[in-house]
């Protein structure tokens, strides 16, 4: 059994979660209900659930906040957030803290159920990946090889550091300038691990025995996040030219082993030997630069990433246009957009590599909150799908991100169509409705069940579309008539108040005068006697609010 904790003010909701749901048959355990935060905090360092469930807002300390610290102090809890259609920007930074998941208010027990499972099997594949990792890890402990790998990825890492130890271990001691070599590749047997990790160390190799260069000395080593990396020196700063040299002797390397995609980046170089693993995370940021281009293969500097000059607080979308075309089911011209705003991403260089994944985030949470307007649900179609906004991150290029999203949006458009149909329907059902009610709203027998009967559809179905489509219930529309219609009756002089009450549908008089004073502000006997002042039926009738 998982550990599951609930963290919500509102106890209704907070108790309703924890017990009015079968947790065990989904394989989780209810391990407390925290009412904020701070609450929550002292749970979580006494019982260290599996999973939590927090609303955003929250008093004392808010979602967010409490995101934050679990992604500093605890990231192998997984993190649900509860919320509201009106928590966009906090949703938003969610998924900045890379919450597992979110679900929407009210959330019903089916919801539930699809997400548990689904993250039960995720917590199991993780147990699983952790005892494979174990195993391999025990298996290997004990051999020199992985000693080896286990002293670079510290050191790559900052996890520690020696000086005498890692510079003897790893480089000439002539040496006096840094770097970080990264080589990413898509291997040929990507299905089967053990394969991919014989391929991956004959490239490694392969990289140490054919890449040796009089003025740079590179050791590498396929580490712990399966990159092969190698740290690099050189006795004086390296030139680029000589740099982009051995880059390309190290790309033919890796394409000579059948490779069809390979990806080079370099870090900058630094006279400080601790530095390395920033070092590390320059190389990274060169590789991920693939995901810009269409090349490939690619070898990338660091340096050429600073000194690009690329702004993407600049890139913008007409979430209105996205919308119109959206609701018109113009797909050429959905696609002809998204094509618009991912191409001021491609061939550039940009430091910061996952803000395509902001950016598709961004367009996504305003293209749901303005087509909410239109009674379209984009969270729901998404459901459907069997996707999720995190999705995005998923895709490695350019294009399978903007493929997810046009696939996502032409079923929007889908959606849409299938909801305007039916608005059309429905407004001409209220039209013939109301049409009825005109016509025999002084009858004794007009009613819901009358009309119903008439048009073939239940009470509750006709009451809904007719205030839906003119804005007040049925019974007051009713009423209102009848009242108009009493107006007329007072100016003829010889019907009784208590007659024209019983003709309208008011047996009690009471009644009739107490809503024709609320209506009109005076009582029939009233307005009869300003009728007769002004020259009787002559009189113009007063108007309602």
């Amino acid at each position: 059994m998982y550990k599951l904790l609930v963290v919500e003010d509102e106890k209704s909701i907070a108790y309703g979660i924890a017990n009015s749901i079968p947790w065990g048959e989904w394989g989780f355990v209810i391990n407390g209900v925290c009412g904020n935060g701070l609450e929550a905090l002292e749970q979580i360092k006494k019982d260290k659930p599996h999973v939590i469930i927090s609303d955003i807002r929250m008093p004392e300390m808010d979602g967010i906040e409490l995101m934050q610290y679990l992604n500093q102090h605890y990231p192998e809890i997984k993190i649900i957030i509860l919320s509201g259609y009106n928590d966009f920007e906090y949703l938003q930074m969610s998924i900045k803290n890379r919450v597992t998941e979110y679900l929407l208010k009210p959330t019903d027990i089916d919801e539930f159920e699809v997400m548990f499972r689904k993250l039960k099997n995720r917590l199991d594949d993780e147990n699983r990946k952790k005892i494979e990792q174990q195993e391999l890890k025990q298996a290997y402990e004990e051999s020199k090889s992985l000693k080896l790998r286990k002293k670079f990825n510290d050191l790559i890492k900052g996890y520690g550091y020696n000086e005498e130890k890692m510079e003897e271990e790893f480089l000439k001691q002539d040496r006096n300038w840094f770097g970080v070599i990264l080589i990413s590749f898509d291997t040929q047997n990507s299905e089967d691990k053990n394969a991919i990790y014989q391929e991956q160390t004959k490239i490694e190799k392969l990289l140490n025995e054919k890449t040796a260069k009089e003025n740079i000395t590179g050791r590498f080593i396929l580490n712990f996040e399966e990159k092969i990396t190698g740290i690099l020196s050189t006795e004086e700063e390296p030139e680029e030219e000589v740099l982009r040299d051995y880059a390309k002797k190290v790309l033919e390397c890796v394409l000579g082993e059948g490779n069809s995609n390979a990806y080079v980046g370099i870090s900058n170089f630094y006279m400080d030997f601790q530095v390395l693993p920033q070092c590390y995370e320059q190389a990274k940021c060169c590789v991920s630069q693939k995901i810009y281009s269409e090349a490939k293969s690619l070898i990338m500097f660091y340096k050429e990433i600073q000194e690009a000059d690329f702004d993407y607080y600049a890139i913008s979308f007409d979430v209105g246009k996205i919308v119109k075309e959206i609701l018109e089911q113009q797909e050429d011209k959905i696609e002809d957009t998204l094509e618009q705003i991912f191409s001021e991403f491609k061939g550039k260089l940009i430091l910061d590599y996952d803000c395509i994944n902001r950016l598709s985030l961004e367009l996504m949470f305003s293209l749901s909150r303005e087509l909410l307007r239109y009674g379209v649900q984009l969270e729901k179609v998404m459901k459907k799908m069997d996707y999720t906004y995190t999705h995005i991150y998923s895709f490695k290029s350019l294009e399978e991100k903007r493929k997810f999203l046009f696939k996502i949006l032409r079923e929007v458009s889908k959606e849409s169509a299938r909801m305007k149909g039916e608005w059309k329907n429905r407004s001409s059902l209220a039209q013939q409705i109301k049409e009825i009610v005109d016509a025999e709203y002084d009858s004794n027998q007009i009613s819901l069940e009358y009309v119903g009967a008439k048009v073939c559809k239940n009470t509750a179905y006709i009451s809904k579309i007719f205030k839906n489509e003119f804005g007040c219930n049925f019974s007051d529309y009713i009423m209102s008539k009848r009242l108009e219609k009493s107006q007329k009756l007072l100016t003829n002089p010889a019907l009784k108040i208590y007659e024209i009450s019983e003709k309208m549908g008011w047996a009690d008089v009471s009644n009739y005068i107490k809503l024709f004073k609320k209506k009109y502000g005076m009582s029939p006997k009233e307005y009869r006697n300003i009728l007769q002042a002004g020259g009787g039926s002559t009189a113009k009738h007063i108007e309602s609010d």
